[in-house]
């Protein structure tokens, strides 16, 4: 929120180097309040579209600055009025920084990070139920080629073997959006359209208890076939 508040507000004031007509003006600000309005519902309502939201942010704002700066062009060149009266280098400076990060930054920095293995964190499993939890700060992590993993204690109640701590803990996260298990693994995407890597559960057991593994990285049949690359 506080980006897009930042970056409109911005944006707005370089139009104001520029603007001459004020029915404009007035146009360009519930434009631009629209964009911010746009880029936080998304995501608002897709949390996974972080990089999304910022795209269309960015993308929106230049969009709109472009528009206004051609529309008003065209109004003044049809009354006569030849005066650009205003400062056009931070209209300008808006516009091109906006594109640049819309249509280069952002997209590099996905195609980059969509390489890189990340370390979940155990907040995205939402609130456990009662009397299950997972133990240890996530210092147990490594990483590998293009993917990161953490793994936890999973602990239930008292008398509570760790097939019952495993079964219980795969009906929440079925329950919260997590695909079923298969083969004591689940997982979805981390991102949405431009992140395309994943968020793994996996769940094992033994004599001293159930252990929960969170991984983070690129889907496995991109991994797999990146791995058996010859080197």
């Amino acid at each position: 929120m506080l980006v897009a508040s930042v970056v409109t507000m911005l944006a707005f004031l370089a139009w104001l180097t520029v603007a001459r007509l004020p029915w404009l003006t007035g146009v360009v600000l519930v434009a631009l309040t629209l964009v911010a309005v746009a880029s936080i519902s998304l995501a608002a309502v897709v949390p996974r579209a972080a990089v999304e939201a910022r795209l269309l942010l960015f993308l929106g704002v230049a969009v709109t600055l472009l528009v206004a700066g051609e529309t008003q062009r065209r109004k003044l060149a049809d009354s006569g009025d030849d005066d650009r009266a205003g400062r056009r280098w931070p209209y300008r400076m808006a516009v091109g920084l906006a594109l640049f990060v819309a249509l280069a930054c952002i997209p590099a920095a996905a195609w980059d990070f969509n390489d890189d293995g990340f370390v979940p964190s155990a907040r995205d499993l939402g609130p456990l139920p009662g009397g299950l939890a997972v133990r240890g700060a996530g210092d147990d992590s490594e990483c590998g080629t293009g993917r990161c993993a953490v793994s936890y204690a999973l602990v239930g109640q008292p008398g509570e073997s760790a097939e019952q701590v495993t079964r219980r803990m795969w009906n929440h996260l079925v329950s919260n959006g997590w695909p079923e298990p298969d083969g004591g693994r689940s997982c979805r995407p981390a991102g949405w359209l431009l992140d395309t890597r994943e968020t793994c559960v996996e769940i094992s057991t033994a004599e001293d208890g159930a252990r929960l593994t969170l991984e983070g990285g690129r889907p496995y049949p991109r991994f797999v076939g990146a791995s058996s690359q010859p080197s």
